[in-house]
C-alpha cells in the first residue's frame, strides 16, 4: 500500500530539477577560473578525428545510397540494402557531424588560449619522450 508521503509530488520533482540545474553555473565558473589561471582548456583534437572519421564514412555510405536500386545488387534485396544505407549513413552523420562543430569549437578556444598565454603555452609545447638509454626533452613548434 503507498502512502501519500511515498510518492514523488510535482513540487519535489521541480525542485530536485532546480537544485540540479543550478549546479550547471558553477561548472561555467570553474572553467573560467581555469581559463584565467593558465590551465589549458581541451584541445578538441579527438572530437574532431572522431567526427571528422564518423562523417565521411556517413558521407560515403549515403552518397553511394543510389548503387543499391543497379543491377549490381540483387532485386530482392535492393529495398533493404538502401533503406539500411540510409539509416546507417544518417545515424552517422547525427553522431559526427556534432561532434565535428564541438571538436572546432574546442580547438578554436584553446587557439585562442594559445594566443593569450604565449609563455604558458609554450611549456605545454614540451614534452618527454623514451630513448634506448633513458627519456629526451623535446619540443614541438608549428607555423
Amino acid at each position: 500500500m503507498l502512502f501519500p508521503h511515498d510518492m514523488k509530488t510535482p513540487l519535489s520533482l521541480f525542485v530536485s530539477a532546480a537544485f540540479t540545474l543550478a549546479s550547471v553555473p558553477a561548472l561555467a565558473q570553474d572553467r573560467a577560473d581555469d581559463l584565467l589561471s593558465g590551465r589549458p582548456p581541451p584541445t578538441g583534437t579527438g572530437m574532431l578525428v572522431t567526427g571528422s572519421i564518423l562523417s565521411g564514412v556517413a558521407a560515403v555510405n549515403l552518397l553511394s545510397s543510389p548503387l543499391c536500386k543497379t543491377s549490381l545488387i540483387p532485386r530482392d534485396t535492393q529495398d533493404v540494402c538502401l533503406g539500411s544505407s540510409l539509416v546507417i549513413g544518417g545515424v552517422l552523420a547525427a553522431v559526427g557531424l556534432p561532434l565535428l562543430f564541438v571538436g572546432i569549437s574546442r580547438h578554436n578556444t584553446y587557439v585562442e588560449w594559445k594566443r593569450q598565454h604565449r609563455a604558458i603555452s609554450l611549456l605545454t609545447d614540451v614534452g618527454v619522450a623514451p630513448t634506448p638509454g633513458g627519456a629526451a626533452l623535446t619540443w614541438s613548434a608549428s607555423f
